[in-house]
């Protein structure tokens, strides 16, 4: 059927309310222009793409929403799990076995030293994001069949 493909990613990705509201209709017409015409047009298809991306913006912002009174939470999490991962780096990679008055902390070296820092802050971030996201209202497939 056509836009089915559509309906599937919808369902895992959207909200079930959010998914009713926004992409079902625009499938729904979808559907009606390719029985008119007898094929859907790839423009009728960017109808669909649109609305799914704002269907998903608009979940995401809500989502965002609610984890704003666990913001505090999420920050210290992230905080120390940055800390002991940067330290853990720092005791491997030999860097801490040198006395300090000996290394040299040229610009390059404290460039690439803060990239590392960040890609380790960037993944902490989101780990912790990952524990603390709301959970899915989605689409229950075996309450239709």
């Amino acid at each position: 059927m056509t836009g089915s493909w559509i309906a599937r990613i919808g369902h895992r990705l959207l909200h079930r309310e959010t998914f009713t509201m926004m992409v079902s209709p625009a499938i729904a017409d979808l559907q009606f222009e390719a029985a008119t015409r007898g094929m859907a047009r790839p423009c009728d298809y960017c109808g669909i793409v649109r609305a799914l991306a704002g269907a998903f913006w608009c979940d995401l912002s809500g989502d965002l929403l609610t984890l704003r009174s666990d913001v505090d939470m999420i920050s210290l999490l992230t905080l120390l799990q940055t800390t002991y991962y940067t330290f853990m780096l720092v005791l491997l990679s030999g860097f801490g076995t040198a006395r300090p008055s000996s290394i040299e902390m040229d610009a390059a070296m404290v460039t690439r030293a803060l990239s590392y820092v960040g890609g380790v802050g960037i993944a902490c971030l989101v780990t912790s994001f990952a524990c603390f996201w709301p959970p899915r209202r989605t689409h229950d497939a075996s309450a239709e069949g």
